[in-house]
């Protein structure tokens, strides 16, 4: 589906990942600081050297690429991914895993686009809130602005170890780098009306 926004976002299809894509979102994903540890290649990511603090708490976020995932693509090439999940089935509540959009997307509106949609998910699939965590006040800022999230907290800085996968195929291992000048996580919520 191909969103109608303003010019600048203009033909940019927001679209389920194929599995063509997964080098593209990887690169992506560099955006936000995320290396690939183990997959394909099966080694350690190049530019992961001693320098850089990993914070990986004792969770794993298992992304199936086929499943609540989303692309930005502008036809010539991915400009942002984003991905979410359950945070509780039971009570309704998403959470969002991953957003990543690259410098050229950014100028374009892809966070916005990308994040709609994935609201939009959240909610066909009959979630009540969603909740999202940030360790950039830039991002928080624009939760709260563009899309009326509340801050309900704050906590010591955490990042899952994500295991990607298509559909059950090809396990790639990444990880969030993590910000030696950023020690707290704030968290946001946006109940859906």
């Amino acid at each position: 589906m191909t969103i109608a926004e303003p010019r600048y976002a203009q033909s940019i299809a927001i679209r389920t990942p194929e599995y063509s894509d997964l080098s593209a979102i990887f690169r992506c994903l560099r955006f936000y600081n995320v290396h690939v540890l183990w997959g394909d290649k099966q080694r350690v990511d190049v530019d992961f050297d001693g320098e850089h603090i990993l914070t990986v708490r004792n969770t794993i976020s298992h992304i199936d690429l086929t499943d609540k995932c989303w692309v930005a693509d502008d036809g010539n090439e991915i400009l942002g991914f984003c991905c979410w999940d359950w945070r509780d089935r039971s009570k309704l509540s998403a959470k969002t895993i991953l957003i990543s959009v690259t410098d050229t997307g950014r100028t374009r509106g892809v966070g916005k686009l990308l994040q709609q949609r994935r609201q939009d998910q959240m909610r066909e699939h009959g979630a009540r809130d969603v909740h999202t965590w940030s360790d950039d006040p830039r991002a928080v800022k624009w939760y709260q602005r563009t899309f009326g999230y509340e801050i309900v907290g704050q906590e010591p800085i955490r990042h899952s170890l994500h295991r990607f996968h298509f559909d059950g195929q090809g396990d790639v291992w990444a990880v969030h780098r993590g910000f030696e000048d950023q020690d707290t996580l704030t968290h946001l919520r946006l109940v859906f009306t």
